[in-house]
């Protein structure tokens, strides 16, 4: 840094020498206990060739510069002196009688309104003067250029700065609330996170860049200034949780597990190496640097992995690790650059913070995409899923339309094998009516009419479709064509109302007997040329009516005494059977009334 102890550095014209002085003046390094008097006296000041001076954390070390200014006009020239880092914690300015002016951090005074520290140098014309000036920094890097400049071109300089800065710490703060809001919004807790990082981002930039001692009283100040390890590694905490929840890194464990340890060591840094009697800002700017490199590392990789919303968080933060890799190795005293480009860190801020505020529409225009393939997905799904279901309830309609024909089959091969043994039964009964005595034949005549009856319902379900209900029209018309053969009749007129009406085969049966006895009895006792016979079935919302009406002369009375077995049997099925009820009357003939439910 220093070339020879026998080169020294000229003096410098006050009149002409605007900007950055440190090249012309000459240092010299000392510990702590060396004071004006003694480095007055000193010949190790040597010649500094460096535009600014970085030494990283020397707690224990402090720079004197002598400066020798001259002013060969003929008029007085006053300047400023301006020392380029707020964070300095103490500057003196002695001149060769010894009298001090103090500045720094810890010396701030009302009347300051300058972001960095600054003396007033004047010289009367024709004159020469030495002045010495002492830093020292005790818990920040020590790192610091020197300018000399007027007072206007000075206060532009600063105004512009402290100008940079405050917008760019309003944009953030715009950010942080933005952020905060979509939390409530969207209850997601990466939000929330990352506007707590913000916040402690924006509480670590106003000191570094001199905000908080303007505006803070001294004992905050003080305070803040020991606070440095805190601040910064609250800052990498905040990050990492954040970074951990808006990557989910709970989805991949090894990186998982290198984020927590990164937020366990931090939090055991602060009391660990932030006392004062153990103060070693170091470990936790070195924690830093391994934090910004693993973080973007791990972005990339969850990115690789598919999780495509790491690709805002890749932008954002590629920009905020150059800005913070510089601010670590500037503060390791590596390199010296932050005293040119102070505001990186707050510019690569407002760009990260503005592409992770976009991360909420990005993530549901990622939703919306993945929904549109969730749909796309679903539709094709859904179309296979129909061509699967349709071709199985084809298979199951086949299946159970052979299966229903089957059972037709089956049902109509009973119902044929049911009539077949009525038949047979039939037969028995005639075969054994022949050995009988007149006066028995007409029960065998009954009985057989009887059996025919009941054969004829079955009969009809074998050869119909319908094989659950009886057409009543057909079946009465034919079972009385049945009973007009089995009595050899030529004068039988029937006439049949019974439109559209299926009972099942139970009860088809119970009304073909109760038909079959009525008629019978009409048969045997209307003493007419014609035996007239007519039925009619209804339906109504109480249920079925049944009339059956002959055109005979007998009287009720006579029909009484007459009936037996079938009187018996009617009421049976009327009563019993059906569960109803009739009336029976004289009306030109006998009248039965039968009324009944299904």
């Amino acid at each position: 840094m220093f070339l020879g102890v026998c080169l020294k550095a000229e003096p410098i014209n006050i009149l002409h020498n605007n900007g950055n002085i440190l090249d012309q003046v000459e240092i010299s390094l000392s510990s702590n206990s060396t004071n004006f008097e003694s480095i007055k006296t000193t010949s190790q000041f040597q010649k500094n060739t460096l535009r600014d001076i970085n030494l990283g954390f020397k707690r224990d070390t402090i720079i004197w510069i002598k400066i020798s200014l001259f002013n060969d006009s003929d008029t007085v020239v006053t300047k400023v002196l301006e020392v380029r880092n707020p964070l300095l914690e103490e500057i003196v300015l002695y001149d060769e009688t010894g009298e001090i002016i103090k500045a720094g951090m810890l010396h701030m005074t009302p009347k300051q309104v300058t972001l960095n520290h600054a003396f007033g140098i004047t010289l009367q014309a024709k004159t020469k003067k030495t002045y010495y000036l002492k830093v020292s920094n005790h818990t920040t890097s020590l790192r610091f250029a020197l300018f000399l400049n007027d007072l206007k071109d000075f206060q532009y300089a600063d105004n512009m700065q402290f100008g940079i800065v405050m917008m760019a710490l309003g944009v953030i703060l715009a950010l942080l609330f933005y952020n905060f809001l979509i939390y409530l919004y969207s209850k997601k807790i990466a939000y929330l996170y990352y506007s707590l990082y913000l916040s402690t981002l924006i509480f670590q930039q106003i000191t570094y860049l001199g905000i908080t001692p303007l505006y803070f009283p001294k004992e905050f100040v003080y305070i803040d200034n020991l606070s440095v390890l805190f601040k910064v590694n609250i800052m990498y905490i905040t990050a990492a949780i954040f970074a951990k929840e808006f990557l989910e890194t709970k989805n991949y464990k090894k990186i998982d597990k290198v984020y927590n340890l990164i937020i366990i060591f931090a939090i055991l840094e602060i009391p660990i190496f932030g006392t004062p009697s153990f103060y070693y800002p170091e470990v936790g700017i070195v924690t830093g640097l391994f934090f910004v490199l693993f973080n973007i590392f791990a972005a990339i990789y969850i990115y690789s992995q598919g999780h495509k919303q790491a690709r805002l968080f890749i932008a954002g933060w590629s920009v905020l690790v150059v800005g913070f890799t510089f601010m670590i190795l500037d503060g390791l005293g590596i390199i010296s650059i932050m005293l040119d480009m102070p505001n990186v860190i707050l510019y690569a801020t407002v760009v990260e913070a503005l592409l992770l505020s976009l991360a909420f529409t990005d993530r549901y225009s990622l939703l919306q995409e993945e929904k549109e393939k969730a749909d796309q997905l679903l539709v094709k799904a859904l179309e296979n899923r129909q061509v699967i279901i349709e071709a199985e309830i084809e298979k199951r309609t086949k299946e159970l339309s052979n299966s229903l024909e089957n059972q037709k089959t089956l049902l109509k091969e009973l119902h044929h094998r049911t009539k077949n043994n009525l038949q047979l039964m039939l037969s028995i009964v005639r075969i054994q009516a022949q050995g009988v005595e007149e006066s028995l034949k007409k029960h065998f005549k009954n009985l057989e009419n009887r059996i025919i009856a009941i054969a004829k319902t079955h009969e009809m379900l074998y050869v119909q479709k319908n094989l659950q209900k009886i057409d009543m029209q057909q079946y009465i018309l034919e079972l009385c064509e049945k009973i007009e053969l089995s009595f050899n009749l030529n004068n039988f007129t029937l006439q049949i109302d019974v439109n559209k009406i299926y009972i099942p085969l139970k009860e088809a049966s119970y009304i073909g007997l109760l038909i079959n006895e009525i008629v019978i009895n009409a048969i045997k006792y209307v003493n007419k040329e014609e035996i007239i016979l007519t039925i009619s079935m209804q339906k109504n919302t109480q249920g079925y009516i049944l009339s059956i009406k002959d055109n005979g002369d007998g009287k009720i009375k006579d029909i009484n005494e007459n009936r037996s077995s079938g009187s018996a049997i009617i009421n049976t099925i009327i009563l019993e059977q059906l569960e109803g009820e009739y009336t029976l009357q004289e009306d030109h003939g006998i009248s039965y009334t039968i009324r009944f439910k299904i």
